[in-house]
């Protein structure tokens, strides 16, 4: 009886490690599997984004000969003023107007700005911009107080003397925040370097994708100029409110006109009265300048994994760039 009773407890206690054994394979089983599915998910996505930046350099060269090609054969023509419907193929300019392009199958979205355009942050033109805000009616005293800050910033960045204005930085201050060798003490070279003027995101904040897309390049030297009247159809409210002062309806008109220009191709002429349109072209180009940006995305109505490309460039003829060379004022994956 107690040898019996002696192999039932050996039996069970055998019984209880194997089934010990089997629920922790199962355990592992089922974490090597999920981690395997994770890592198919993670190499997937990361596999279509490098694809994608693969994808946006091709497209990115197609354009710029489309560009050409369309520049070529109607030099005469200004973006907001194309009637699209009256072509069996599709336009493109400088209007910020949604194109859809297959390329090999895959379907991208691109839109192609102005390239001169945004608020003009360069050495010889800052303080006048700057001040604009100092016209705002509704701007309060934290703001003008931060334009204040800035515009001092500003000059003791550019300046070459170590004299320090009221609200100002010098050398010992950037090195007491640990960016030593700054400041320049000479003008900017590119315009991400306004990201180190403390407080200037606050005045000119940046856009959705971490851009500073409202202020104009400052391109290298021997790339073209970028001076000049800023594209309207990169125009954002405040913007548009500072230089042409224009109501508060005046605006919800026209931003409302820019947006079915964009989106439906509606002509600006038919959307805004003369008066209106006469303000708006006397504060900024409906010309194009000839240097474009152009933001490259995947269709909205098929979301995937993808690189957006964000790229500036100075337009060329149809037979190419000058020595078959291409010098970009940027080139951005996003």
């Amino acid at each position: 009886m107690m040898r019996r009773k002696n192999r039932i407890i050996r039996h069970n206690a055998a019984l209880i490690s194997v089934l010990c054994l089997i629920f922790t394979a199962g355990i592992l089983t089922a974490a090597t599997l999920a981690l395997s599915q994770k890592g198919t998910f993670s190499v997937y996505a990361h596999v279509e984004l490098q694809r994608s930046m693969l994808v946006a350099e091709g497209v990115a060269n197609r354009i710029q000969f489309l560009l050409a090609a369309d520049r070529n054969l109607n030099p005469e023509d200004k973006p907001g003023e194309v009637d699209y419907t009256a072509y069996e193929y599709d336009r493109f300019l400088a209007d910020g107007v949604k194109h859809t392009l297959d390329y090999y199958g895959e379907s991208v979205d691109f839109t192609v700005l102005d390239a001169v355009n945004g608020w003009d942050m360069s050495s010889s033109s800052y303080q006048s911009t700057i001040k604009k805000i100092y016209l705002d009616e509704d701007a309060g005293e934290d703001i003008l107080d931060l334009a204040d800050r800035v515009l001092h910033r500003m000059d003791d960045y550019i300046d070459s003397d170590e004299d320090i204005m009221e609200y100002g930085e010098e050398a010992a201050d950037y090195e007491s925040k640990g960016s030593k060798p700054l400041p320049r003490n000479g003008d900017m070279q590119y315009r991400e370097e306004l990201l180190y003027i403390e407080g200037f995101t606050g005045l000119y904040p940046l856009d959705k994708d971490g851009r500073l897309s409202n202020i104009r390049l400052m391109v290298p030297s021997g790339s073209s100029s970028l001076s000049g009247t800023p594209s309207l159809f990169s125009a954002d409210r405040k913007m548009l409110e500072l230089m042409c002062d224009l109501s508060e309806d005046e605006l919800d008109t026209v931003m409302d006109a820019l947006k079915q220009w964009k989106e439906e191709k509606i002509l600006l002429s038919d959307t805004l009265d003369e008066e209106v349109l006469a303000k708006l072209k006397s504060e900024f180009s409906t010309t194009e300048s000839g240097a474009y940006t152009v933001m490259i995305m995947p269709p909205s109505d098929r979301p995937r994994p993808f690189r957006k490309l964000v790229f500036t460039y100075d337009g060329f003829e149809v037979s190419g760039p000058e020595n078959q060379i291409l010098r970009y004022m940027e080139w951005n994956f996003l």
